[in-house]
Protein backbone atom coordinates (compact mmCIF):
# COMPACT_ATOMS: atom_id res chain seq x y z
CA UNK A 1 0.00 0.00 0.00
CA UNK A 2 2.81 2.39 0.90
CA UNK A 3 4.68 1.50 -2.28
CA UNK A 4 1.62 2.19 -4.44
CA UNK A 5 1.09 5.59 -2.77
CA UNK A 6 4.75 6.51 -3.15
CA UNK A 7 4.80 5.35 -6.75
CA UNK A 8 1.72 7.48 -7.58
CA UNK A 9 3.32 10.49 -5.93
CA UNK A 10 6.58 9.96 -7.84
CA UNK A 11 4.79 9.64 -11.19
CA UNK A 12 2.86 12.86 -10.52
CA UNK A 13 6.03 14.75 -9.65
CA UNK A 14 7.82 13.51 -12.79
CA UNK A 15 4.87 14.43 -15.02
CA UNK A 16 4.63 17.87 -13.42
CA UNK A 17 8.35 18.39 -13.95
CA UNK A 18 8.09 17.45 -17.63
CA UNK A 19 5.01 19.67 -17.99
CA UNK A 20 6.93 22.58 -16.46
CA UNK A 21 9.92 22.00 -18.74
CA UNK A 22 7.67 21.96 -21.80
CA UNK A 23 6.14 25.23 -20.71
CA UNK A 24 9.52 26.95 -20.85
CA UNK A 25 9.11 27.24 -24.59
CA UNK A 26 5.43 26.46 -24.90
CA UNK A 27 2.16 27.98 -23.81
CA UNK A 28 3.59 28.93 -20.40
CA UNK A 29 4.65 32.35 -21.68
CA UNK A 30 1.43 32.94 -23.54
CA UNK A 31 -2.18 32.40 -22.53
CA UNK A 32 -2.94 31.27 -18.99
CA UNK A 33 -6.29 31.39 -17.29
CA UNK A 34 -6.55 34.58 -15.25
CA UNK A 35 -9.96 34.05 -13.65
CA UNK A 36 -11.49 31.39 -11.42
CA UNK A 37 -14.78 32.00 -13.20
CA UNK A 38 -13.26 31.06 -16.55
CA UNK A 39 -11.39 28.07 -15.14
CA UNK A 40 -14.63 26.75 -13.60
CA UNK A 41 -16.07 26.51 -17.13
CA UNK A 42 -12.94 24.89 -18.64
CA UNK A 43 -11.73 28.31 -19.87
CA UNK A 44 -14.49 28.53 -22.47
CA UNK A 45 -14.35 32.29 -21.91
CA UNK A 46 -13.77 34.03 -25.24
CA UNK A 47 -17.38 35.31 -25.29
CA UNK A 48 -17.63 36.35 -21.62
CA UNK A 49 -17.91 40.10 -20.97
CA UNK A 50 -16.24 40.77 -17.63
CA UNK A 51 -13.06 42.50 -16.47
CA UNK A 52 -11.12 39.27 -17.07
CA UNK A 53 -11.74 39.71 -20.80
CA UNK A 54 -8.39 41.51 -20.75
CA UNK A 55 -6.82 38.04 -20.65
CA UNK A 56 -9.52 36.15 -22.57
CA UNK A 57 -10.65 38.40 -25.44
CA UNK A 58 -9.89 42.15 -25.55
CA UNK A 59 -13.02 42.81 -27.62
CA UNK A 60 -15.26 41.51 -24.81
CA UNK A 61 -14.18 44.37 -22.55
CA UNK A 62 -16.86 46.45 -24.26
CA UNK A 63 -19.32 44.85 -21.85
CA UNK A 64 -17.68 46.62 -18.88
CA UNK A 65 -19.94 49.41 -17.60
CA UNK A 66 -18.04 50.27 -14.42
CA UNK A 67 -14.42 50.84 -13.58
CA UNK A 68 -13.20 47.46 -12.27
CA UNK A 69 -10.13 45.79 -10.86
CA UNK A 70 -9.46 42.10 -10.32
CA UNK A 71 -6.77 39.92 -8.74
CA UNK A 72 -6.29 36.17 -9.06
CA UNK A 73 -4.13 33.27 -7.91
CA UNK A 74 -3.82 29.77 -9.33
CA UNK A 75 -1.73 26.79 -8.25
CA UNK A 76 -1.53 24.39 -11.17
CA UNK A 77 -1.65 20.73 -10.14
CA UNK A 78 -0.89 21.81 -6.54
CA UNK A 79 2.76 22.38 -7.46
CA UNK A 80 4.13 25.62 -6.02
CA UNK A 81 6.57 26.04 -8.91
CA UNK A 82 3.63 26.35 -11.30
CA UNK A 83 1.72 29.13 -9.57
CA UNK A 84 0.22 32.10 -11.41
CA UNK A 85 -0.76 35.52 -10.06
CA UNK A 86 -2.80 37.99 -12.10
CA UNK A 87 -3.97 41.59 -11.93
CA UNK A 88 -6.38 43.33 -14.34
CA UNK A 89 -7.90 46.81 -14.49
CA UNK A 90 -10.48 48.24 -16.88
CA UNK A 91 -11.98 51.70 -17.24
CA UNK A 92 -14.91 52.37 -19.61
CA UNK A 93 -15.59 55.46 -21.70
CA UNK A 94 -18.46 56.25 -24.08
CA UNK A 95 -17.74 53.75 -26.85
CA UNK A 96 -14.50 52.16 -25.71
CA UNK A 97 -12.81 50.51 -22.75
CA UNK A 98 -9.12 50.72 -21.82
CA UNK A 99 -7.47 47.96 -19.81
CA UNK A 100 -4.20 47.09 -18.12
CA UNK A 101 -3.10 43.69 -16.92
CA UNK A 102 -0.17 41.75 -15.51
CA UNK A 103 0.43 38.04 -15.08
CA UNK A 104 3.30 36.34 -13.24
CA UNK A 105 4.07 32.64 -13.65
CA UNK A 106 6.70 30.29 -12.27
CA UNK A 107 9.21 30.26 -9.43
CA UNK A 108 12.74 31.39 -8.58
CA UNK A 109 14.57 29.35 -11.21
CA UNK A 110 12.12 30.08 -14.01
CA UNK A 111 9.75 33.01 -14.07
CA UNK A 112 7.76 34.62 -16.87
CA UNK A 113 5.81 37.87 -16.76
CA UNK A 114 3.27 39.28 -19.18
CA UNK A 115 2.19 42.93 -19.02
CA UNK A 116 -0.38 44.27 -21.45
CA UNK A 117 -2.43 47.29 -22.40
CA UNK A 118 -5.64 46.85 -24.37
CA UNK A 119 -8.50 48.75 -25.94
CA UNK A 120 -12.00 47.60 -26.85
CA UNK A 121 -14.21 49.66 -29.17
CA UNK A 122 -17.85 49.26 -30.16
CA UNK A 123 -18.03 49.37 -33.95
CA UNK A 124 -21.83 49.13 -33.86
CA UNK A 125 -24.55 48.06 -31.47
CA UNK A 126 -23.71 44.41 -32.10
CA UNK A 127 -20.03 44.30 -33.03
CA UNK A 128 -16.94 45.26 -31.04
CA UNK A 129 -13.23 45.01 -31.79
CA UNK A 130 -10.36 44.75 -29.35
CA UNK A 131 -6.59 45.04 -29.69
CA UNK A 132 -3.86 44.52 -27.14
CA UNK A 133 -0.08 44.98 -26.92
CA UNK A 134 1.81 42.70 -24.53
CA UNK A 135 5.34 42.77 -23.16
CA UNK A 136 6.71 39.37 -22.15
CA UNK A 137 9.80 38.74 -20.05
CA UNK A 138 11.35 35.38 -19.24
CA UNK A 139 13.93 34.99 -16.51
CA UNK A 140 15.90 31.79 -16.08
CA UNK A 141 18.66 31.20 -13.56
CA UNK A 142 22.00 32.92 -14.02
CA UNK A 143 23.34 30.21 -16.35
CA UNK A 144 20.75 31.00 -19.04
CA UNK A 145 19.93 34.69 -18.69
CA UNK A 146 16.81 36.70 -19.51
CA UNK A 147 14.72 37.54 -22.55
CA UNK A 148 11.99 40.05 -23.36
CA UNK A 149 9.73 40.55 -26.36
CA UNK A 150 6.50 42.16 -27.60
CA UNK A 151 3.39 40.45 -28.93
CA UNK A 152 0.04 41.61 -30.22
CA UNK A 153 -3.42 40.11 -29.97
CA UNK A 154 -6.79 40.91 -31.46
CA UNK A 155 -10.36 39.95 -30.68
CA UNK A 156 -13.87 40.29 -32.07
CA UNK A 157 -17.23 40.07 -30.30
CA UNK A 158 -20.60 39.81 -32.06
CA UNK A 159 -23.95 40.04 -30.27
CA UNK A 160 -25.83 37.89 -32.75
CA UNK A 161 -29.14 38.02 -30.88
CA UNK A 162 -30.21 38.96 -27.36
CA UNK A 163 -29.38 35.42 -26.25
CA UNK A 164 -26.43 34.47 -28.49
CA UNK A 165 -22.99 36.03 -28.49
CA UNK A 166 -19.95 34.97 -30.54
CA UNK A 167 -16.34 35.78 -29.73
CA UNK A 168 -12.97 35.08 -31.29
CA UNK A 169 -9.40 36.05 -30.49
CA UNK A 170 -5.87 35.48 -31.76
CA UNK A 171 -2.93 35.60 -29.37
CA UNK A 172 0.59 36.40 -30.64
CA UNK A 173 -0.44 37.26 -34.18
CA UNK A 174 3.14 37.68 -35.44
CA UNK A 175 4.46 34.40 -33.89
CA UNK A 176 7.16 36.27 -31.97
CA UNK A 177 10.38 34.41 -31.25
CA UNK A 178 11.70 34.06 -27.72
CA UNK A 179 15.19 35.07 -28.91
CA UNK A 180 16.45 35.97 -32.40
CA UNK A 181 19.02 33.16 -32.30
CA UNK A 182 16.68 30.19 -31.95
CA UNK A 183 13.44 29.15 -33.58
CA UNK A 184 11.51 28.85 -30.31
CA UNK A 185 8.41 31.04 -30.31
CA UNK A 186 5.81 32.23 -27.88
CA UNK A 187 2.39 30.59 -28.01
CA UNK A 188 0.16 31.43 -30.96
CA UNK A 189 -3.39 30.63 -29.97
CA UNK A 190 -6.68 30.96 -31.89
CA UNK A 191 -10.01 30.75 -30.07
CA UNK A 192 -13.60 30.77 -31.33
CA UNK A 193 -16.59 30.42 -29.04
CA UNK A 194 -20.14 31.38 -28.18
CA UNK A 195 -22.37 32.10 -25.20
CA UNK A 196 -26.03 31.06 -25.20
CA UNK A 197 -28.23 32.61 -22.52
CA UNK A 198 -31.10 30.24 -21.71
CA UNK A 199 -32.61 32.44 -19.01
CA UNK A 200 -31.64 34.99 -16.37
CA UNK A 201 -30.37 32.09 -14.29
CA UNK A 202 -28.58 29.84 -16.79
CA UNK A 203 -26.20 30.25 -19.70
CA UNK A 204 -24.01 27.86 -21.70
CA UNK A 205 -20.61 28.46 -23.28
CA UNK A 206 -18.66 26.49 -25.87
CA UNK A 207 -15.34 27.06 -27.54
CA UNK A 208 -12.74 25.58 -29.87
CA UNK A 209 -9.13 26.42 -29.24
CA UNK A 210 -6.16 25.79 -31.54
CA UNK A 211 -2.58 26.11 -30.46
CA UNK A 212 -0.47 25.97 -33.62
CA UNK A 213 1.69 23.26 -32.02
CA UNK A 214 -1.00 21.09 -30.46
CA UNK A 215 -4.29 19.35 -31.38
CA UNK A 216 -7.59 21.20 -31.40
CA UNK A 217 -9.23 21.51 -27.99
CA UNK A 218 -13.01 21.62 -27.54
CA UNK A 219 -14.49 23.10 -24.36
CA UNK A 220 -17.97 23.34 -22.86
CA UNK A 221 -19.21 25.07 -19.73
CA UNK A 222 -22.29 26.32 -17.92
CA UNK A 223 -23.22 28.76 -15.18
CA UNK A 224 -26.31 28.48 -13.00
CA UNK A 225 -27.35 31.43 -10.83
CA UNK A 226 -30.16 30.45 -8.43
CA UNK A 227 -30.02 33.89 -6.75
CA UNK A 228 -28.42 37.29 -7.28
CA UNK A 229 -25.67 36.49 -4.79
CA UNK A 230 -24.43 33.01 -5.69
CA UNK A 231 -23.77 30.93 -8.80
CA UNK A 232 -22.47 27.47 -9.66
CA UNK A 233 -20.33 26.57 -12.65
CA UNK A 234 -18.96 23.50 -14.39
CA UNK A 235 -17.14 22.51 -17.56
CA UNK A 236 -15.32 19.86 -19.56
CA UNK A 237 -12.50 20.09 -22.12
CA UNK A 238 -10.65 17.81 -24.52
CA UNK A 239 -6.99 17.57 -25.56
CA UNK A 240 -6.21 16.94 -22.77
CA UNK A 241 -9.43 15.75 -21.13
CA UNK A 242 -10.14 17.72 -17.97
CA UNK A 243 -13.11 18.57 -15.77
CA UNK A 244 -13.76 21.74 -13.81
CA UNK A 245 -16.25 23.30 -11.45
CA UNK A 246 -16.56 26.26 -9.10
CA UNK A 247 -18.74 28.73 -7.26
CA UNK A 248 -19.03 32.50 -7.16
CA UNK A 249 -20.62 34.99 -4.84
CA UNK A 250 -21.48 38.68 -5.13
CA UNK A 251 -21.97 41.00 -2.18
CA UNK A 252 -22.82 44.67 -1.72
CA UNK A 253 -23.29 44.85 -5.53
CA UNK A 254 -19.58 45.71 -5.86
CA UNK A 255 -17.53 42.71 -4.81
CA UNK A 256 -17.29 39.33 -6.50
CA UNK A 257 -15.39 36.33 -5.18
CA UNK A 258 -14.89 33.26 -7.40
CA UNK A 259 -13.47 29.87 -6.48
CA UNK A 260 -12.74 27.21 -9.06
CA UNK A 261 -10.68 24.15 -9.78
CA UNK A 262 -9.87 21.88 -12.71
CA UNK A 263 -9.00 18.20 -12.60
CA UNK A 264 -6.50 16.45 -14.88
CA UNK A 265 -6.67 12.65 -14.76
CA UNK A 266 -2.89 12.26 -14.39
CA UNK A 267 -1.72 15.48 -12.75
CA UNK A 268 -4.59 16.19 -10.37
CA UNK A 269 -6.22 19.40 -9.18
CA UNK A 270 -5.54 23.04 -10.08
CA UNK A 271 -7.26 25.34 -7.55
CA UNK A 272 -7.91 28.97 -8.53
CA UNK A 273 -9.31 31.99 -6.70
CA UNK A 274 -10.10 35.46 -8.06
CA UNK A 275 -11.60 38.62 -6.62
CA UNK A 276 -13.18 41.54 -8.45
CA UNK A 277 -14.20 45.02 -7.28
CA UNK A 278 -16.34 47.57 -9.15
CA UNK A 279 -14.93 50.98 -8.25
CA UNK A 280 -17.90 53.13 -9.34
Amino acid sequence: MYFRTFNHFLVKQILCFLFLCCSLFGWGQGYLSNSARALSMSNASVALTDVWAHANNPAALVGIKKQSIGISYQNRFSVKEMQTQGLVYAIPFKRMVFSLGSQLYGYQQYRSMKNGVGMSMALSEKVSLGVQLNHHSIRLNENYGNSSMLTGEMGLLVQFTERIRFGCSVLNIGRTKITPNVNERLTTLMRLGMQYVISNQVFLVSEVEKNVLYPLSVKFGAEYKPSTKICFRGGVATAPISFSFGVGTTFKNRFQLDLGTAYHQLLGWSPHVSFQVDLN
